[in-house]
């Protein structure tokens, strides 16, 4: 029933998201926005205290809900993983497999280094809110923009005129390329390996997963009643249950619930009564001295931001450079500090004239400001540019 439950919820919020970056006629209503207000990096970035606690607060009772089914980019995931499952001639089986703890915290940390100096390329590159926009608006808006035009044209010769044609833009070739490789990555590695991205690369799967570690409600096992058939974890598309121990990782456990699913004893269940075993470990010296590297890494960046001065680069005034922002930015700050690359608004744009580009930097007299893409308004011919 829990796996009935999520399938469904995850579905539907994926489906309006697709479909409001689709949406070229405002056939959805305006508070299908809320959807893109309750990602976790946007809402971060925003500083929606509301929308931060809530999730927080849900992670910290239920786990890792939201990289189930609030994530867009994971519930693609699953679906590819779905995918390969039905179309395999094999059957598709997964096994445990110990975490990448090293990868997972250094990409964790120089995201956040690379961001707390002003450069926000990684964040864009990495953040699955932003891969899942600029996925779908460069790869699959043009695609269902070219079915409607066949659907149009096909209505017309009957007399139907409840479709009509619409131009089709290649926005920018570098944002496709970019979309391109993120979609080979994230499809080839869920294709395979189910929920890795989620679990080695991701940041926001990082830093979700060590705080499900104390969640209140989790999957667990009971060992009177488990036979020890290893089903659970063929099925864990996170490779995170240890059956021969009858052990969970739960900071990559998405509760999928897949492995309540499959188990014919009866042994799985999504609780808070029943309490794991204790096992005793000893401490982790390699990760002592990584987060006392993070920590002076921390410190070394606040000393540099603090200064305005970053090795390699050059500060340059340019008083009179004046960008072209879309509307509500308020700031080229604000804007800086808070657009994460999704091509939201580069969709949205009734005229078109919010392109994307690639790896352009303006520089002013106190920030350096590279970001995967920025925004090109143009009317007619090139006016000013704007980050996006």
């Amino acid at each position: 029933m829990l796996r009935k439950i999520r399938i469904i919820v995850s579905l539907t919020i994926f489906s309006l998201l697709v479909f409001y970056f689709f949406d070229f006629s405002g056939i959805l209503p305006q508070e299908i926005h809320l959807l893109t207000k309750i990602q976790l990096i946007p809402a971060l970035l925003s500083l929606n205290w509301i929308v931060l606690a809530a999730l927080l607060l849900t992670t910290l009772i239920f786990g890792r809900i939201y990289c189930s089914s609030i994530c867009p980019l994971g519930v693609m995931q699953d679906i590819s993983t779905w995918l390969a499952r039905i179309t395999s001639k094999k059957k598709k089986k997964f096994k445990f497999k110990r975490a990448h703890a090293v990868l997972r915290l250094s990409v964790l940390a120089v995201v956040l280094i690379a961001f707390l100096a002003g450069f926000s390329l990684l964040l864009g590159l990495l953040d699955p809110y932003g891969i899942f926009g600029r996925i779908v608006l460069h790869i699959f808006k043009p695609a269902y923009l070219a079915g409607n035009n066949v659907l149009a044209d096909t209505l017309s010769a009957s007399g139907g005129m409840q479709f009509y044609r619409v131009p089709i833009y290649f926005l920018s070739v570098s944002a496709l390329v970019v979309s391109l490789f993120s979609l080979a990555v994230v499809g080839w590695l869920s294709w395979f390996r189910g929920r890795l991205y989620c679990n080695s690369i991701c940041p926001v799967g990082t830093a979700l997963g060590y705080v499900s570690k104390v969640a209140l409600f989790k999957i667990r096992i009971n060992d009177d009643l488990c036979n020890s058939c290893g089903a659970c974890g063929r099925r864990c598309k996170a490779n995170c249950i240890d059956t021969k121990k009858h052990a969970i990782d739960y900071s990559r456990c998405i509760n999928c619930f897949d492995c309540i699913e499959v188990c014919n004893t009866k042994a799985m269940s999504f609780s808070y009564a029943m309490k794991p075993k204790q096992h005793a470990e000893k401490p982790d010296a390699s990760k002592r001295q990584f987060l006392f590297a993070l920590g002076a890494a921390g410190a070394g960046a606040g000393t540099l931001i603090a200064a305005n001065t970053l090795p390699g680069v050059k500060t340059q005034l340019v008083p009179k450079l004046s960008p072209i922002m879309p509307p509500g930015a308020l700031s080229i700050d604000n804007f800086s500090q808070k657009c994460i690359s999704c091509h939201l608004c580069v969709s949205k744009c009734p005229a078109h004239v919010i392109r994307p580009s690639f790896l352009n930097c303006i520089v002013t007299g106190k920030h350096h400001m590279h970001l995967i893409t920025y925004a090109r308004i143009v009317t007619g011919k090139q006016i000013g540019r704007a980050h996006v």
